[in-house]
């Protein structure tokens, strides 16, 4: 194409400024041309295909979805679909005589629209101005284009981002960041949270106050951490980061921001210095957990001049959890909350990978508070001064999720995305799922595939074998399931140690999907090149390092290349 266009709700049609570099067609969209309009929908042409053709779309999950997904040009009635919230900010368009990559910049909150219409396929990102918790049309819209060989596909546009960021020095493999002992330990040995007390969640207390706080869930006391330790010890596990959730007052999501002092239910704060002084004596790394997002109204921190508000006025309540409603703070507010504490936290000792929550799974919120607005280039800005300022001060990072503006800053993410931990949900359009996201950024950091496969080892089948071919590293949750009458992600089965027994049973669990890791512990600083879907349930992982994963997804026995494929089993071919 030579002209690129957006068009308004209203039919408008707005031309892109072009400036082209080699196969890089950079696209701007100034900010005057759209001032008035509602909704903006971007390269609608760029995209169309006819049912029939050859080729597909390449769609990136969002924070609910079970992977990526490929949307095939067949036939079909007319109609279209959209969501929010993709973890990648890009596309791919593959048709006959044209193969490309587009990304989006995310200074802007947007969605993908999806639609068939008269046998004509189209997929456009929107930009929505008129939902209350979004930016005003403050800044110019731009995008990249990035043509590819015609016989390209998929694999080569996760190829393709991947090289852009290493290019622009964006991001770092995961080899390189090694040279960190502790990211180093984590490629070796499994994650372990260890959720330590809570209060009821959803709490029946809404507005909470030191007055009516309700009482705290001690599950496991610092002591008993270090029973845990013992444990891993004698079962022989050599690498382990134990992480403790919920240590801080009234534990998990029980106070935030507030964090100190240490809960005395719990042991206190000389407990858990002894705690984490005595597994590190065994070996094993021990981190904490935090969370830079969320503010309840018992925080003695707590202050409404913090809390984000949307364009008309109201503060941004999301989430109901043990501390009663939580409300987000806006990120430029919540900078001195991270400052403040998080030495403090750092001086009780640790030596893993530190977690901070939430933030790198959700779209930084867009704050319209007239004191203090904060739109979605300066949120992302924000939100990445807090990761950068964790990374020094522990000398690593990880968060929840794996939003793409803060891979520079993860070692690790406890899952890429939810999967399925809110119930199974079909999306039009969704022909196929596929690791879309893992093709990129396998050997770029370490991660959890979804949030039903922590505790691999006790969870269904297809999610055990979904954790080995997406390239996981182990991830074990210790009292994983705590929301009473709403959705545990994690699941419903879950490892415990309220007794000895359960204890024992639990790092079984986790010996269990070290013996299962080990040996392909070295695919972990691999790029994963292709991922292939054969017949009859077969898909094979393809490694720069030339080795491949066949996985059998159907419930009988397969054959593949002369090696016979138990129902969800799997084998490693060099």
């Amino acid at each position: 194409m030579s002209r690129y266009y957006a068009y308004t709700d209203a039919g408008k049609r707005l031309a892109f400024e072009t400036r082209k570099e080699g196969k890089h067609v950079f696209l701007t969209l100034k900010k005057e041309l759209f001032a008035d309009a509602d909704k903006i929908s971007l390269l609608p042409e760029l995209s169309q295909a006819k049912a029939g053709d050859e080729g597909y779309y390449i769609m990136p999950r969002n924070i609910e979805m079970r992977g990526d997904f490929q949307v095939f040009f067949t036939r079909r009635d007319d109609g279209e679909t959209e969501y929010s919230h993709p973890v990648l900010s890009l596309y791919g368009v593959k048709k006959p005589g044209f193969c490309c990559l587009i990304r989006v910049e995310r200074n802007y909150k947007f969605s993908y629209r999806i639609a068939v219409k008269d046998n004509i396929y189209t997929i456009t990102p929107v930009v929505d101005f008129t939902k209350p918790d979004t930016d005003p049309p403050y800044d110019d819209i731009r995008l990249e284009v990035i043509e590819l060989p015609q016989g390209a596909g998929y694999a080569e546009m996760a190829r393709t981002e991947r090289e852009i960021r290493l290019e622009r020095g964006e991001i770092t493999p995961l080899r390189k960041k090694m040279e960190r002992p502790v990211v180093a330990d984590a490629v070796r040995g499994p994650l372990i949270r260890i959720r330590m007390g809570w209060k009821q969640s959803p709490s029946p207390v809404f507005h909470q106050t030191p007055e009516n706080e309700p009482p705290m869930r001690v599950a496991c006391t610092f002591a008993r951490v270090r029973d845990i330790a013992d444990e891993l010890k004698k079962q022989g596990i050599e690498h382990a980061d134990l992480q403790l959730v919920g240590w801080n007052k009234s534990g998990h999501d029980g106070r935030f921001p507030q964090l100190f002092p240490v809960d005395e239910r719990l042991g206190g704060e000389e407990e858990l210095k002894k705690t984490i002084q005595y597994v590190q004596q065994l070996g094993y790394r021990i981190s904490t957990h935090t969370n830079w997002i969320d503010c309840v109204e018992v925080a003695d921190t707590f202050t409404w001049d913090d809390v984000a508000q949307d364009k008309n006025g109201q503060y941004l309540q999301i989430g109901h959890y043990s501390g009663g409603y939580a409300y987000h703070v806006c990120l430029e507010k919540q900078w001195k909350n991270a400052l403040r504490e998080e030495p403090k936290v750092a001086a009780l000792g640790e030596n893993g990978i530190h977690f901070t929550d939430v933030i790198s799974i959700v779209e930084p919120d867009t704050c319209n508070a007239p004191a203090h607005p904060c739109y979605t280039k300066d949120a992302i800005k924000t939100a990445q001064r807090i990761m950068h300022l964790n990374s020094v001060i522990y000398n690593s990072f990880s968060s929840e999720g794996a939003m793409d503006f803060a891979v520079p800053y993860l070692d690790y993410a406890l899952y890429v995305t939810f999967g399925d931990g809110f119930g199974h949900r079909e999306y039009p359009f969704h022909d196929r799922y596929l690791p879309f996201w893992e093709m990129i950024y396998h050997g770029i950091l370490l991660y959890n595939p979804t949030s039903p496969t922590v505790n691999f080892t006790i969870k269904e089948p297809e999610a055990r074998l979904t954790f080995i071919m997406r390239g996981g590293r182990p991830s074990f949750y210790v009292f994983s399931k705590f929301r009473e009458g709403a959705a545990n992600w994690m699941g419903t089965v879950d490892l415990t140690s309220d007794t000895d027994e359960h204890l024992t049973e639990s790092v079984k669990a986790i010996r269990k999907g070290m013996d299962l890791y080990q040996p392909i512990a070295d695919k972990q600083l691999c790029y994963m090149m292709d991922y292939t879907f054969e017949k009859d349930g077969i898909q094979v992982a393809h490694y720069s390092d030339g080795s491949r994963i066949a996985g059998n997804f159907s419930d009988s026995r397969q054959q593949y290349e002369g090696n016979e494929l138990e129902p969800y089993g799997y084998v490693v071919l060099q």
